[in-house]
Formats: C-alpha cells, sequence, structure tokens
C-alpha cells in the first residue's frame, strides 16, 4: 500500500512521518520546495517534540518528499492536510483546499486506480459535500462511493504532542457514505491504531464533532478564567485548589483547567471564530461561543 500526503504542515507532516516510520511506503506532497529539501535532508521547518527522530526514521525506510504531485498518482490513499486560514469575518480560506481537490481530480481522471481521498483539513460542516465533492466529481468525471473513495477523518492534535497523538490517538472519526472504500478504511485505521474506539458517519457530523471537541476545550479554559477572576476577589480563595479537586472528578476532568492566559496556539481561537461564524450564517444566535470567545 502506497501512502500519500497532501501539506506538510503541523498535521501533515506529524502524519508522513508517523506513517513512513512504521514501514508504510509514504509521499508527502508541498508546493513548497524549499520546505521540501529542509524536510528531505531530515530538518523539520517548525519544532515539535520527537518530530526530527521520526522524521529520519523515516527517510531510511521508504518515506519520499516532493513538490511534484504526479507522485499520487501511485498512491491508494491520498490525505488531504493543508491549511484553512482565518478569514477577516472569523470565517475559513478554502482557497488552498480547493486548488489541490482539482489537482487531485486531474490525477483520478488518468489513473485507473480506485484511490481513496481523506480530508483531515478542518473545515466547516458542509464544505466536503458541497466543495469538495463536486470539485472532485467535476474534474476527474467519476463518481465518489463508485469510483473513488471520499473521507473526513478530522485530527485532534496538541502543540508538543503531536506525534504522540499521532501514534496514539483518543479516537478515529470517519465521515463519509458507507460503501467499500470506507470498510478498507476502518481495517486500515483498526491496524494502524488497535484498540482506538472508530467512529463512522456521515460527513457534516465528522466535520462538526472537531468543531465542537475545539468548543468544549475552549470552553473550559475561558470557564476557569472566569472563576479565576471571581477568586481574586475572595481573601484567601486558591483557584490552583479549586481546578485540582473539581478535575478529579472524571465527568470534569482535569485537562484544560489551568487558569492563565486565554486559550491561544493555531486551532482553538481559529475554530471558535469559523464555528460562530458558522452558527450566525446559518441563522443561530450562539450567545455561550460568544461567551467563551
Amino acid at each position: 500500500m502506497k501512502i500519500g500526503i497532501v501539506g506538510l504542515g503541523f498535521v501533515g507532516l506529524s502524519l508522513t512521518c508517523v506513517l513512513a516510520s512504521k514501514g508504510y511506503s509514504t509521499i508527502g506532497i508541498d508546493n513548497n520546495k524549499e520546505k521540501c529539501k529542509e524536510i528531505s535532508d531530515g530538518k523539520a521547518p517548525f519544532f515539535e517534540k520527537d518530530l526530527e527522530k521520526i522524521l529520519r526514521s523515516g527517510l531510511k525506510k521508504d518515506l519520499i518528499i516532493s513538490d511534484n504531485f504526479s507522485l499520487l498518482e501511485n498512491c491508494d490513499i491520498i490525505f488531504v492536510a493543508v491549511g484553512t486560514p482565518q478569514k477577516d469575518d472569523g470565517g475559513i480560506e478554502l482557497k488552498m483546499i480547493k486548488n489541490v481537490g482539482t489537482k487531485i481530480g486531474d490525477i483520478l481522471k488518468k489513473n485507473k486506480r480506485k484511490q481513496t481521498i481523506i480530508i483531515k483539513s478542518t473545515v466547516i460542516p458542509g464544505t466536503i459535500r458541497n466543495t469538495v465533492l463536486p470539485i472532485l466529481e467535476k474534474r476527474s468525471k467519476l463518481k465518489a462511493g463508485k469510483d473513488f473513495g471520499l473521507i473526513s477523518n478530522p485530527e485532534f492534535l496538541q502543540e508538543s504532542r503531536a506525534i504522540k497523538d499521532t501514534k496514539f490517538p483518543h479516537v478515529v472519526v470517519l465521515g463519509g457514505y458507507k460503501t467499500e472504500f470506507m470498510k478498507k478504511i476502518e481495517k486500515f485505521f483498526l491496524k494502524l491504531h488497535p484498540n482506538v474506539p472508530i467512529i463512522i458517519t456521515n460527513h457534516e457530523t465528522a466535520e462538526m464533532i472537531k468543531y465542537a471537541n475545539n468548543s468544549f476545550l475552549a470552553t473550559k479554559i475561558s470557564f476557569i478564567n472566569q472563576l479565576s477572576n471571581i477568586c481574586q476577589k475572595i481573601p484567601g480563595a486558591n483557584i490552583d485548589d479549586i481546578a485540582k479537586t473539581i478535575g478529579i472528578d472524571t465527568r470534569i476532568g482535569k485537562q484544560f483547567l489551568n487558569a492563565g492566559p486565554g486559550y491561544g496556539g493555531s486551532c482553538l481561537p481559529k475554530d471558535m471564530k469559523a464555528l460562530i461564524n458558522f452558527a450566525k450564517s446559518s441563522g443561530i444566535k450562539p450567545t455561550l461561543l460568544n461567551a467563551v470567545e
């Protein structure tokens, strides 16, 4: 089995390195030639614990890094992990994923191999069905579910532990039609992550799960910071002891209960704004999400 990953950022490069280190024939694709050369030399373009170590391990095996999209013709599975940056109104920019979809559609058109396209990029509900799928079918002249597979597979990586989270995810979410392609990908993940729950659902639900996950984590952070502000008005009240104690309750959990700066990083702020924007465009006033932000 040959696997291609398009987009060698935080998510894509972590996945590429882990798959290659496990012995899968892997091709990492990015349109940035300088980045590809750097990665091919065993140097990660950003710091992540254990990333360079596992990258070099993969390069000693069957890992290819390139900016040549035509190499994807030989892949059985193609992961798409390009960025969906935030626009001024809080929504997400789909230019990169549309561009990649066009290129993959052209590859599908001239390829007799039945390939499966797996979208790992974070996109709002409806994007795969209403944007990605039409592009792939129009460019390839083929039918999703019959001639090629199209599956949503959101990631749940934390910065500073991306390699660990890629190796040992808490869950695998697969969104799409229940076809031969879905069965094939389910078997792939069962082998890759034995004993990890696999949730199979539709595209929209899979897309929403990612936003639900991150917005809940952001809610926990904003919640504990609100309590911290209250505690500052109570002589002797210790927010750290409060967080530690309520975190013992398994219904709450101890993670993301450290009072301090508001939530940050590359995902939570962007995903919160995207979900708020999506809710408003759907005619819903997201009162709680606005308060969390």
